[in-house]
């Protein structure tokens, strides 16, 4: 607090000390008597202010930008297709997942109605190829088999009955041919027993081959013609199974370009472009540009002397020229480890949720070197430096008094005392 004195004009040196605190000279003559002093005495006017505890910061100020907190280009990958509707425009707010605008989607329903009946098709085929291959897993192919067994079973029992019929037929021809010799029986006899031991023995020849045949047979069927047809059933089965999961790929893709015909905004936020116009061909260039500026970014660049008395999270404020008696509040959200041509790129977030800070702003960001929150503050103008030292002076029983004192923080306007004053002088 500043406030005007009337102090003995002897005192020279405590007029030009308090002149100096935020102003010049006041003035001099016989205005007025301090208590106890002769009436021919004069004294001169000097300004003086009070020492205070309160919050004293250095500051840096920086300049940036002001950009959105997101920018999104929404494009679709669906180009050479009409543009059928368009919901929004520029500087028009927009949610996440509104629809911004659609195309036609004629042709791609066409193609999806084709693939739509190849799948169908394609089910059939399977439920065929499934049936075939039970079939030939099923109970056919058991019933072949116990056949091909029975056979088997049929041709053993044959064969041994005739191995059997040999043995006796061997018998009685052996007999015969002893008898033969004794004469006890005649060469008819003998004759007609050779014959039934010669056709005995073509039996169990011929039972033999019944048998093996039998066995070529049922081999033949279970290791060549059952895996056969099982491996050919199976084949038809995964070639119409492929054909599907092809034609399924197809309808995905078509699918995702019908989705792809309703292009929908990916963030909350403002129109900043809109390109896309009804009746037109949608090109190759970006229909809609999304920004978000409910929280905006500053991006200054800080000098070295600054950057390790910063950190993330820390408080600044930030002015622009479109609100000159407006003061902003943000917060550090990075800072660059490594410098850029010798500073150090930092960035600050600004809530804007009244939409007063525009993209492309220019704003001036003030950073916070030191603080002192707890100690004697005077102004600037109320300190004096000579090479022993610095000194203000103080009124005491209405007369200057020289005070060393110990400083702290300057910025310029105002300076901390770290000794030599008390909150009230």
């Amino acid at each position: 607090m500043k406030k005007m004195l009337w102090l003995p004009i002897g005192l020279i040196c405590a007029s030009v000390v308090f002149s100096g605190c935020g102003s010049k000279q006041a003035g001099a003559g016989t205005k007025g008597q301090m208590p106890g002093a002769k009436q021919q005495s004069s004294a001169t006017a000097v300004e003086t202010c009070t020492a205070e505890k309160k919050l004293i910061q250095d500051t840096a100020t920086f300049t940036g930008t002001i950009n959105p907190y997101d920018t999104v280009n929404v494009i679709s990958t669906q180009t050479s297709e009409k543009v059928t509707s368009v919901n929004f425009d520029v500087g028009d707010k927009v949610k996440a997942g509104d629809v911004l605008f659609t195309l036609d989607t004629t042709d791609i329903q066409n193609n999806i109605d084709v693939l739509k009946a190849n799948i169908a098709s394609a089910d059939a085929n399977i439920k065929s190829a499934q049936t075939s291959l039970e079939q030939v897993k099923g109970s056919s192919s058991k019933s072949q088999i116990e056949t091909y067994k029975n056979s088997i079973s049929t041709a053993k029992r044959n064969l041994e009955s005739a191995k059997s019929d040999l043995e006796t037929s061997k018998s009685d021809y052996d007999s015969a041919q002893s008898l033969f010799k004794l004469g006890g029986v005649s060469q008819y006899d003998l004759n007609n027993d050779k014959i039934k031991y010669e056709n005995a023995q073509r039996s169990v020849d011929a039972a033999q081959q019944t048998l093996d045949n039998a066995n070529y047979q049922y081999n033949l069927y279970v290791n060549e013609t059952l895996k056969e047809n099982t491996e050919k059933a199976q084949d038809s089965l995964n070639s119409a199974v492929a054909s599907k999961n092809s034609t399924a790929a197809q309808m995905k893709s078509y699918e995702k370009q019908l989705s792809d015909c309703t292009v929908t905004s990916p963030i909350s936020g403002t129109v900043l472009q809109r390109n896309a116009t009804v009746g037109s061909v949608l090109g190759s260039g970006t229909p809609f540009v999304i920004v978000n500026l409910d929280t905006v970014k500053v991006k200054v660049n800080v000098a070295e002397d600054m950057i390790n008395k910063i950190k993330v999270g820390d408080t600044v404020k930030i002015k622009v020229a479109s609100y000159s008696d407006k003061e902003f509040e943000g917060h550090i959200s990075t800072i660059a480890p490594g410098a850029d041509d010798g500073t150090y790129p930092v960035e600050i977030d600004i809530p804007n949720s009244d939409g007063l800070l525009k993209s492309g702003m220019f704003a001036q960001v003030t950073f916070a070197k030191e603080s002192g929150d707890s100690d004697i503050v005077i102004d600037r103008d109320a300190l004096l430096t000579t090479t022993d030292g610095n000194y203000v002076f103080i009124v005491e029983d209405g007369k200057a008094k020289k005070v060393d004192v110990t400083t702290g923080i300057d910025n310029g306007d105002e300076i901390q005392i770290l000794s030599g004053l008390n909150e009230g002088d």
